[in-house]
């Protein structure tokens, strides 16, 4: 039997009685486990694995989907269970793992990003949270994002320029070098994107960046879905 800490990431009912649960784990990645008899009106299991808690999870392994012994919720994270909105983001961020993250592959930096991301989701405006989670997420896959320089012309960009983003090369374009199938960045939104990937979440608190972040929110959150959407083909 292994034990690891996790956030179900998603479930489905199979068979009569029984239900699957995909979890994002600490010692082991993305894995699939089965939950016998889970759905059994006696069954005490259910209410343990509900999202968004932290589960410590014990379980029997095998080569495709392992089955759970017994689960405990660590941290039922009640400020997000009972905030709709909150509960969403963390269905976004969850979701966005699953897409981008490989089955059964240990990572430590993914896990604690998730796990320090529902943390504050718990504590902090879900906008702010859900943003710096996309960010920091690309960062660590290697798939951030070229903020630094011209695609075309190689030229250096500052944080006062407007300029397009080629999601399809994974990069921004200065104004000379803009075509029509660019997403347009205001200064201001290529700042707040630079500052999410680059800078502590902790940090962007204490200097109180959120705010300016947190009010240009929906085109950042665009520009963010709009890139992993480009990204997810590659998966």
């Amino acid at each position: 039997m292994l034990t690891t800490l996790g956030f179900v990431i998603s479930k489905k009912n199979v068979k009569e009685f029984d239900r699957e649960y995909c979890f994002f784990t600490k010692k082991y990645g993305k894995i699939n486990l089965i939950a016998k008899s889970i759905r059994k009106p006696l069954s005490k299991l259910s209410a343990q694995l509900e999202p968004p808690s932290l589960i410590e999870i014990v379980f029997v392994p095998n080569s495709e989907k392992g089955l759970i012994i017994t689960a405990l919720a660590k941290n039922s994270y009640c400020s997000i269970r009972k905030n709709i909105d909150k509960l969403k983001i963390y269905n976004r961020i969850v979701n966005r793992l699953d897409d981008l993250s490989i089955t059964k592959q240990p990572d430590e930096a993914l896990w604690s990003l998730i796990n320090t991301s529902i943390k504050n989701l718990n504590k902090y405006n879900g906008k702010i949270v859900e943003l710096n989670f996309s960010a920091k997420f690309l960062k660590i896959i290697g798939l951030a994002p070229n903020m630094s320089y011209c695609l075309n012309c190689q030229n250096k960009i500052t944080d006062n320029q407007s300029v397009g983003f080629d999601k399809y090369q994974g990069g921004v374009v200065c104004a000379k070098c803009v075509s029509p199938k660019s997403i347009n960045l205001t200064s201001q939104v290529f700042k707040s994107i630079n500052i999410l990937i680059n800078m502590p979440f902790k940090e962007i608190m204490a200097k109180e960046l959120n705010i300016p972040i947190e009010q240009r929110s929906g085109d950042i959150k665009k520009f963010f879905d709009e890139y992993i959407k480009q990204t997810k083909k590659y998966f």
